[in-house]
């Protein structure tokens, strides 16, 4: 009697009908997969501004702080807030605005450079014919066009008969862009409101914690939190040093060699850069059209001082700027930039290397905690097994003894 007393507690019922209540929403979410996809969207489309915002809020936070507690540390004044906030976007949009007038310009005058030389030509095959005597390499694919009168006219009716589906998807992308818009307008002003009450917003979400969490519970998810700040600032600091010592030993190196476009490609990698791992290709390649069209040959030596310096940058920049700040290895880099390139693109590619830091360090420390627990000796998962039951060396083995804090 006491068994069943027990199994049917008031304890006890709560789990059963938790579970039961959790059986049903899979058993309805599985049956409903279109509408709640359809569900989930839309709640992503509301909340998008204000991630948005949470976002650019986070990113002027690094600077902003900076100027607070650095320049004006010991300065207390009314409007403090504001004045830093002021000078923080100052050098920011100062930033974006003076990198625009200085690739704008180069742009501009490369294709006016590129009409003159076009200017007098009479039709599209004599065009292609100068292309590939200037630039013989592009001769293989661009002899393959057909550029004659009657392909063009197909060309052109092929694309005026499907005007309804042109004119829908110039709808759909002047609504895309109008809606992009607002929401950055949105997430904008939302990231002032987060800066300017980001103390009381801290002060309310710890309330929050602690009054619907255990005390220890609370704790942990404060912690975790307080971990994913420390690692997305360090991130965005370091890959914002790591860009700039980049483009500044690409300018260098390129007026060294008095290469055409040394400032624009210079800020054009530093700027891409930005985005981790992949970034800097991306301004090579603009780069080296660019310098293509001035001149291959030394178009072809921009790669290879750019493979020297990427080599350099990923042996020695990237890892002591970078890496340490983070403290994620160079594979799980690869693994959290490809994977947020295919979930979000750009955006992916700059959230998931810190995002995947941080559950790296959860997992580090709950794998180390676990160990500790069972008291396993260190050797045991230090040195192989083959190597400590036979005594032979591991064939991958250097004759350094291992490093335990190097490895996970």
């Amino acid at each position: 009697m006491s068994t069943i007393d027990e199994l049917f507690s008031r304890k006890n019922v709560k789990k059963i009908l938790g579970i039961a209540l959790c059986i049903i929403l899979m058993l309805v979410v599985l049956q409903n997969l279109s509408s709640v996809g359809h569900a989930l969207h839309r709640v992503y489309e509301i909340v998008f501004p204000f991630v948005l915002g949470g976002a650019i809020a986070f990113i002027f936070n690094v600077p902003l702080n900076a100027i607070e507690n650095g320049l004006l540390k010991n300065k207390e004044f009314k409007g403090k807030r504001g004045i830093c906030y002021l000078i923080t976007l100052i050098l920011i949009l100062g930033l974006v605005v003076g990198a625009l007038f200085l690739i704008i310009p180069r742009v501009v005058s490369s294709a006016m450079e590129l009409a003159k030389d076009f200017q007098n030509l009479g039709n599209l095959e004599t065009i292609r014919d100068l292309v590939v005597a200037r630039v013989p390499q592009l001769s293989g694919p661009l002899n393959k066009l057909d550029l004659s009168y009657e392909a063009l006219v197909n060309y052109v009716s092929k694309l005026f008969t499907g005007q309804r589906s042109i004119l829908s998807s110039t709808v759909s992308a002047v609504t895309s862009v109008a809606s992009g818009v607002a929401s950055t307008l949105i997430g904008f002003a939302f990231s002032i409101y987060v800066l300017f009450a980001k103390e009381r917003l801290g002060v309310q979400a710890r309330k929050i914690a602690y009054a619907l969490l255990p005390e220890k519970g609370a704790e942990k998810t404060l912690d975790v939190a307080s971990l994913s700040y420390t690692t997305f600032s360090n991130f965005i600091k370091g890959q914002f040093l790591e860009a700039c010592i980049l483009g500044i030993l690409f300018f260098l190196t390129m007026t060294l060699f008095r290469m055409p476009y040394a400032a624009l490609c210079s800020v054009l990698i530093a700027i891409t850069a930005l985005i981790p791992v992949f970034g800097a290709f991306l301004g090579c390649a603009v780069s080296f059209l660019l310098i293509l069209i001035v001149s291959p040959k030394q178009a072809v030596i921009f790669l290879v001082i750019f493979i020297v310096l990427q080599q350099i940058e990923g042996k020695l920049i990237y890892p002591h700027v970078v890496g340490s700040s983070v403290g994620l290895p160079s594979v799980w880099v690869l693994f959290a930039i490809t994977t947020g390139a295919e979930l979000m693109g750009v955006a992916g590619m700059l959230i998931f290397v810190p995002l995947c830091s941080v559950l790296y360090a959860l997992f580090r420390e709950f794998i180390h905690g676990r160990l500790k627990d069972k008291a396993v000796d260190s050797e045991k998962y230090l040195v192989p097994r083959s190597v400590r039951v036979t005594g032979e060396s591991s064939p991958d083995a250097d004759g350094s003894e291992p490093d335990e804090k190097k490895i996970l």
